[in-house]
């Protein structure tokens, strides 16, 4: 550490600087320490500075301390006398701490010290550190790290003139990230200029002038940044308030970032007067992790991935990959073997391997775009639009492009260094790398020619879908517990003693969407027990609008808020919203159910007329609603939502989703009205009977359809019988005879 510190910064002239950020933070340490002890009114701490009653600020301290010793350094420092330099820069370290420490208040004019407005001050100490830091290191910013060196080689004024050229194309990417509000990013980017081209090609956040002024007629812009800055830049702007009032004293995290209230804050309609908030015994709902991670998860499962980030990333990897490994044939096997190395392959036959490898993977990639077209075609057309998004988000479908792109490029840039070599021995590491990624590119082939398989195969289609739906109607229901037996005896309880009474006579806010998700603005999912956590902190009962799988429109109310509302934050209560495009099966059991229904009523179509695919999805539909039975019944009688409201699908909403267009689909149809006859028929056996009411009621319609529809005694025999394979016999399910014997009656 001596010896760096001796060659770093004694040798290279860097101690002033050094004494500098030393006296800066232990300046900075002691006045913050200071004004805490007189804030807490410590007897033994000597106050504040007040002559005659007038109240001195430190800064004017540090303003004298800076003009002195600045002016020492312009008048008396040179490079003889180094103990003067470094006395001077303490000096000058010292009052511009005292200065930067209330830079607050010459920023506004006025004592802002202990206010909100007084954390600019804390910010401002911390980027002349982090300047001082990078000086102190050795880093300059542009115009000062030698930028102008070839022009003192040449002497050429076109040489000078690109320079300058440079230097301002530079000073204007910075002013654009500046511009878009990203100060850290423009700042350090001034050192390091590529962080100046990420921040200006990145969006800007929504409170800078850059957006209020670009993104006015580009909501969909305004909702990304919106979402990124709720994402990313909130926890970390809070994690570093945190880490700043450690230090300097609490000023309280603030209720909503100051920079983008106006861009944060949705549209608010207020109908009624203030009344008091009602008070409740409620008590507030504890923070848990479960539920935490449980959201997190659900925003995962969710979220659309982009279909190209994989492979990009697996060809950047690719083109590291290759020449690390060149690198390492050219050490192991000096300069890629000899004619006297016994390992030695032969360059012609490698380079022709290469090309094989290359040319098959660019075939592979453009047979897995015809395969995703083909299942998206295939989606569009026979199945169902939400099922269309999932086989696009496919892992096989993004590992198989990326894999075969990332051997193409590997192949390519191995076979370019063996055609630029000038050895005779090919590389040998690298050649049996790119046949091992031949090989996982051809078990990829193998795994992407049977998941197209899958897609375009019905059955197996219908299974994944209800595999999927399974999995969601337990996670919409977690807590039923399917070996207990009392959730099925009595009538269904209803949760009433728990909920908190809405007074209609207190102030109403409408909270609207007005800036559009990035995702979509399909509701996909709610943060239930975040909702009912922030409800009973504000005191307020909320009502959510709109249902899962619903489109919002823009400026469309999303949420109802009863009570007080001079502490709801809008921007806390949309952040438990989760939009995307479509409401796909992973979504939830309702869109999992309609999705069988959509693959059923295109088999019902007069264009396609498949009534054995529709039969098969009413399997699948059945299959469902006996899971969802239970667990619909013993939801409703365990719900523990007092404060929120909304609209939650019931027994009757699921049936209805399940069967009634089918039922309307299935005309002329005997095999259909059949089966679907024999899930109402299963339902009832297996549902206690504050269920059937749905189930009889579509039976009876199912009656009444066929008289309408059928005329001979016969058709209408046929047609009225349950059957649970559509017209497996005659008599359907009520005809069978017990025992059944399967073969020849003789042979047993």
């Amino acid at each position: 550490m001596k010896a760096w510190f001796v060659e770093s910064v004694v040798d290279t002239g860097r101690l002033p600087l050094f004494f500098l950020l030393v006296s800066f933070l232990l300046a900075f340490l002691f006045i913050r320490f200071s004004v805490r002890m007189i804030r807490a009114e410590v007897s033994w701490w000597p106050g504040n500075v007040t002559p005659g009653g007038m109240h001195i600020h430190h800064m004017v301290f540090g303003l004298i301390m800076m003009l002195v010793s600045g002016f020492a350094f312009i008048a008396l420092a040179d490079y003889q006398t180094p103990v003067a330099n470094c006395v001077l820069a303490s000096v000058f370290g010292i009052g511009s701490a005292l200065v930067l420490d209330e830079y607050a208040l010459v920023l506004h004019l006025r004592d802002v010290y202990w206010a909100e407005e007084g954390r600019s001050s804390i910010d401002a100490v911390f980027v002349a550190i982090a300047i001082v830091l990078l000086f102190l290191f050795g880093v300059h910013p542009i115009g000062f790290a030698g930028d102008f060196n070839p022009y003192e080689q040449d002497r050429s004024i076109g040489t000078l003139i690109g320079i300058i050229i440079t230097i301002l194309i530079a000073l204007a990417i910075a002013m654009i990230t500046l511009l878009k509000g990203k100060l850290w990013t423009g700042l350090i980017g001034l050192f390091f200029p590529p962080l100046l081209i990420v921040g200006a090609i990145r969006l800007s956040r929504p409170g800078a002038p850059w957006a209020r002024s670009r993104y006015r007629d580009k909501p969909a812009k305004m909702s990304r940044a919106i979402a990124r800055e709720q994402r990313v830049r909130q926890p970390l702007i809070r994690a570093k308030i945190r880490l700043q009032e450690s230090v300097s004293g609490s000023f309280g995290l603030p209720e909503a970032d100051p920079v983008k209230l106006d861009a944060l804050k949705p549209e608010l309609s207020l109908a009624l007067p203030l009344q008091p908030p009602i008070a409740t015994p409620i008590e507030t709902p504890k923070w848990r992790i479960s539920d935490a991670l449980r959201w997190r998860r659900t925003r995962r499962r969710l979220r659309t991935v982009p279909v190209w980030r994989l492979p990009v990333l697996l060809v950047v990897a690719a083109f590291f990959l290759a020449d690390t490994l060149i690198d390492v044939d050219s050490t192991l096997f000096d300069g890629f073997g000899s004619d006297s190395n016994e390992y030695a392959v032969d360059p012609g036959a490698t380079a022709t391997l290469l090309s094989v490898i290359a040319g098959g993977m660019i075939t592979l990639t453009g047979l897995v775009f015809t395969a995703i077209t083909l299942a998206m075609q295939f989606g569009a057309s026979q199945i169902s639009v939400r099922v269309v998004p999932l086989l696009a988000q496919q892992r096989v479908m993004r590992w198989s492009i990326g894999m075969f792109l990332a051997t193409f490029v590997y192949s390519i840039i191995v076979a370019l260094d063996l055609a630029l070599n000038t050895q005779h021995s090919a590389p040998q590491i690298s050649t049996y790398t790119a046949l091992f990624l031949a090989i996982v590119s051809a078990i990829l082939f193998i795994a992407l020619v049977a998941k197209v398989g899958s897609i375009l195969n019905s059955s197996q289609l219908l299974r994944w879908i209800a595999s999927e739906g399974r999995r969601a109607i337990v996670r919409a229901y977690p807590l039923y517990n399917e070996f207990s037996t009392e959730a099925t005896s009595g009538p269904a309880l209803q949760a009433a003693d728990t909920l908190v009474p809405v007074d209609e006579s207190r102030e109403l806010l409408v909270i609207r969407l007005r800036h559009l998700s990035p995702d979509g603005r399909v509701l996909l999912a709610i943060n239930l027990p975040r909702l009912q956590r922030l409800s009973s902190i504000w005191g307020v009962s909320i009502e959510v609008v709109p249902g899962i799988g619903e489109f919002v429109a823009q400026n469309a109310p999303i949420f109802e808020v009863r009570g007080n509302s001079s502490n709801v934050r809008p921007e806390s209560l949309t952040s438990c919203l989760l939009f995307g495009d479509t409401h796909s099966p992973v979504a939830g059991p309702a869109a999992a159910i309609q999705s069988i229904v959509d693959i059923s009523l295109k088999a019902l179509s007069p264009a396609i007329n498949d009534p054995g695919r529709a039969v098969q999805a009413l399997d699948y539909i059945e299959d469902l609603l006996v899971i969802l039975a239970p667990r619909v019944r013993a939801d409703t009688a365990t719900s523990t939502l007092s404060r929120i409201r909304g609209q939650q699908r019931t027994w009757t909403d699921y049936v209805s989703i399940a069967t009634d267009e089918i039922r309307h689909f299935s005309t002329n149809s005997a095999q259909v009205q059949r089966r679907l006859r024999a899930v109402f028929t299963t339902l009832i056996a297996a549902c206690p009977p504050d269920q059937h009411a749905p189930l009889l009621e579509r039976l009876d319609a199912m009656d009444q359809q066929l008289t309408r529809e059928w005329t001979g005694d016969l058709d209408i025999r046929l047609a009225g019988a349950a059957d649970p394979q559509g017209l497996g016999s005659e008599a359907g399910s009520s005809g069978r005879v017990h025992p059944l014997i399967v073969g020849r009656p003789d042979a047993r």
